[in-house]
Formats: structure tokens, sequence, C-alpha cells
């Protein structure tokens, strides 16, 4: 008797079982209905429904994921499909999971997350051709996003050493400036001097010549002075010779003039060349 009881619970059990998962399964099957005719919020309604009765109905899980990428809610999507790749024991679910995970992380801008997730998909299933591409495409973008940051390093040291030239030659540009500053100032002054010296000069030199010219003035009066006093006084009488006194001398002269001939040719002089040495 106690055993029928226990047989009777057992099959009513799993009845029980059974007419639940069906109904999980009928709701889950109404909401893909609704998905695939566009209507996403009510399939997401539907497949909530079945996870309230079964939270670990993945497939519930993974359908939900879709229908809230398609609302992009991406970020709810993401924890549905994270939930699913981490907890899936069927490959093909896993790696779809990890796929569409990849396909979120790529809607929100994070391609370094997508090229893993895809990457991680591949690993399950590796002739998957749509996950292949867009590991390829991701990959790519990530590619060009490292050459445009090296150009754009580049640029900016360009930019960093073309900014210090300039301040270099702004710096020698003001300083030379102020070099040309400082020798005109130093050059006006030169010639400030130079026109005081002049002027100095040139009044002391008035100064000399008025000194001069009354020096000369009072030498042309004492000059004329003496003249006139010279005027003034008799003139001497002037010493005539007669002509008896002028033929004496005359041969006297001649006398001398024979001796110095006569002793020349006696000793056969002859004139002496002279070097000249140029004083140039």
């Amino acid at each position: 008797m106690t055993l029928k009881n226990n047989i009777f619970i057992l099959v009513a059990l799993g009845f029980c079982l059974s007419s639940v998962a069906q109904s999980e399964r009928r709701t889950t099957r109404k909401g893909n209905t609704q998905y695939d005719s566009g209507n996403f919020i009510d399939a997401e309604i539907n497949y909530k429904k079945a996870l309230e009765k079964n939270a670990d109905l993945l497939e519930a899980e993974f359908n939900l994921g879709d229908a809230l990428v398609k609302q992009e809610r991406f970020d709810e999507a993401l924890e549905s499909f994270e939930k699913v790749s981490s907890s899936s024991e069927n490959p093909d679910l896993k790696a779809n999971a990890l796929h569409n995970k990849g396909n979120v992380l790529l809607s929100k801008q994070d391609l370094e997350g997508a090229l893993e997730s895809y990457k991680d998909a591949l690993r399950i299933n590796p002739k998957d051709e749509e996950t292949r591409y867009n590991y390829a495409y991701v990959k790519n973008l990530l590619d060009q996003q490292q050459q445009e940051q090296e150009q754009n390093e580049e640029d900016q040291d360009e930019n960093k050493d073309d900014k210090e030239q300039n301040e270099e030659n702004k710096d020698k540009g003001d300083q030379n400036k102020e070099n040309s500053e400082d020798q005109g100032q130093e050059d006006s002054e030169n010639k400030d001097k130079d026109k005081k010296e002049d002027q100095q000069d040139q009044g002391e030199n008035k100064e000399d010549e008025s000194k001069q010219d009354q020096q000369d003035k009072g030498q042309t009066d004492g000059e004329d002075s003496d003249e006139e006093k010279k005027g003034e006084q008799p003139k001497p009488r002037e010493n005539k010779l007669s002509p008896e006194e002028a033929q004496k001398l005359l041969d006297a002269l001649n006398q001398q003039e024979d001796k110095v001939q006569d002793k020349m040719k006696k000793h056969k002089l002859k004139g002496a060349k002279v070097k000249i040495e140029k004083d140039w």
C-alpha cells in the first residue's frame, strides 16, 4: 500500500515538472514568434516570464539578449550573453553567446573586448566564418587606430620640436634685438660724445686762432713800430772800394786759385762715387 502511494507521488511529480517545462518552452516559443515579427518588447516580456519559471533556461536567456540588442539596450544584453557564455555546457550555444557578446562590445566601441570575445568563440568553433570575418574586421580597425596613434605621436613630437625651435629662434631674435638696441644706444652715445669733442676742439681751435691772431697782430704792430723807429734813424753809409783797391783784391784771388789747381794735379784726385741709401 505504501509502495503504491510512493509510486503515484513520483508519477504526479514528474508530470508536474514536465508540465512546467512545457510551459516554459511554450512561453519561450511565443517570445520567439514575437521576435521574428519584430515585436521585441513583447518578446522580451515572454522571455522573462520563462526565466521566472526557470532561471537556468539558457535558451530563453540567449533570446532575451537578442531582443534587448534590437532595442539598443546593450548593457542589459551584455549581461544575458555573459551569463550564457559562462554557464552553458552546449558548445554551439556557448560559441553563439560569445559571438553576440563581441557584437555588443563592438557597438559599445570596445574594440579590444570585442576582439577577445570573437577569439574565444573561434576557439570553440574555428569554422564559424561569420565570427572569423568579425574578428578580422575588428583587428583591422585596431591596427588602423595603432597606426593613427603612432602618427599622432610623431606629429606631436615634430610639433614639439618645431615649437622649441621657434622659441629658441625667438629667444635669439630677442637677444639680437636687445644687442642691436644696446649697440644703437652705444653708437648714439659715441656719436654724441664725438660731437661734443668736435665742438670742444672747434672751440679750442677758435680760441687758439684768436690768441694767434692777437699775437700776430701784436708782432705786426711791434714790427711796424720797429720799422717806423728804423725809418726815423739815419741810414748807414755804404762801404765802397776804390778802383785801385778792387784791382788788388782781384789779383790776390787769382793767385789763390792757381795754387789750388796745382795741388789737385800733383795728387791726381778723383771724384769719389757716393752710394745712396734709400730711406723708404
